[in-house]
């Protein structure tokens, strides 16, 4: 309970709505949606069978001139509790030191926590919200803003107010009174879980957010040595719908990028849950539909111009459209080339997902009654 309790004081701050739901979300891995805060009630499950079939090897070579048992009581009623929470999960390996796992821990904890994941919905009696948020959560990318490190000269911090506004959006906590109206554009009332605050396209806020995330994704690229320029402009992308060009400048140029030709990338920020209905919510949709309307949108222009487009398209909770993912994972091979650490490319995907809720933060907190600053 000490754990739950400091996780509940920092998200809401001894508030209200931390409940049974907010800690299962918090307790996840990453991977599968959560904030990767383990909890020792889950690893008690796996955790001892994990580390008994990892050192399989060093027991033999203690026990062997004693005589002792390998397999135990204790193991084998581990095996036992185990088996009867994973009945799907072959186990047989476990009983030999021959065929024991070599990963026997993540093995474990992946077959525990997608058990969980499968029951969760149907425990906390999910309404369609809770279930679309919980699928944006698990969508890839969704979660890389918490392995970033905090570098204030990288703009790779928030204040309180912020992260407790963006863990409070992610566990679904309510922020706002409903029905009062936004203290920005005073078109429209608020929403409780903060929906129209992310997509409302008044200042402060939504220039901000798009404009973040350009500026983070541009420094990554003049880091991993990248030509490119910001605002760049070229004077060919039109609005379709005009006809004419607007002489729109190219969100980020990089030069000679793709088969030598200079690459327009055009970024585009879309809340997942804006219209949400009861039925046919499919996590990453958003996103993808965003991406085919800058393609259908700029591409033959640039094409024209002997230029290539790469729409850039991510959604209030970080995940990424495909284009956009290519475009960062391209990015990675440069920077791992250019590095002599292994993981020195890392940085990329965290760095714009942490732009991507930094950004998200400044639009819930632009909203927040006085009170709660």
């Amino acid at each position: 309970m000490g754990l739950r309790n400091a996780i509940e004081d920092i998200v809401v701050c001894g508030g209200a709505f931390f409940g049974d739901l907010q800690w299962r979300l918090a307790s996840l891995p990453t991977r599968f949606g959560g904030l990767g805060i383990c909890s020792a009630e889950d690893a008690s499950s796996y955790a001892f069978v994990a580390s008994r079939a990892q050192s399989w090897v060093l027991q033999d070579h203690i026990l062997r001139e004693c005589g002792g048992e390998l397999l135990d009581s204790d193991y084998k009623g581990a095996l036992e509790n185990l088996h009867s929470s994973l009945p799907d999960l072959d186990l047989g390996g476990f009983y030999i030191k021959d065929t024991a796992p070599i990963k026997a821990q993540k093995i474990l904890a992946n077959a525990l926590y997608g058990e969980i994941v499968k029951t969760v919905e149907e425990k906390f009696a999910f309404s369609p919200r809770q279930r679309a948020v919980f699928e944006c959560l698990q969508a890839p990318h969704a979660q890389d803003f918490l392995s970033v490190v905090p570098i204030e000269g990288l703009g790779q911090c928030m204040s309180a107010v912020e992260y407790r506004a963006i863990l409070k959006y992610r566990l679904m906590i309510p922020l706002f009174p409903a029905d009062d109206p936004c203290p920005v554009c005073r078109k429209c009332c608020l929403d409780s879980f903060g929906e129209h605050a992310v997509h409302c396209k008044e200042l402060p806020g939504f220039k901000y957010r798009h404009d973040l995330v350009r500026d983070v994704l541009y420094d990554v690229l003049k880091r991993a040595g990248i030509s490119a320029k910001k605002e760049a402009p070229v004077n060919f992308l039109t609005d379709p719908l005009e006809g004419r060009s607007t002489l729109r400048p190219a969100d980020i140029l990089v030069f000679g990028w793709e088969r030598g030709k200079h690459t327009c990338v055009d970024l585009t920020g879309v809340s997942p849950l804006v219209g949400l209905r009861d039925h046919g919510f499919v996590a990453g949709h958003a996103i993808t539909k965003a991406e085919a309307g800058k393609v259908a949108k700029h591409e033959k222009a640039c094409i024209e111009n002997q230029h290539v487009f790469v729409p850039f398209a991510f959604d209030t909770f970080g995940a990424l459209a495909p284009d956009a993912v290519r475009f960062l994972k391209r990015v990675q091979q440069v920077v791992s080339s250019n590095t002599a650490h292994v993981k020195g490319q890392n940085f990329v995907f965290s760095r714009v997902g942490f732009a991507i809720q930094k950004g998200v933060a400044a639009q819930l907190v632009a909203r927040l009654p006085t009170i709660g600053l």
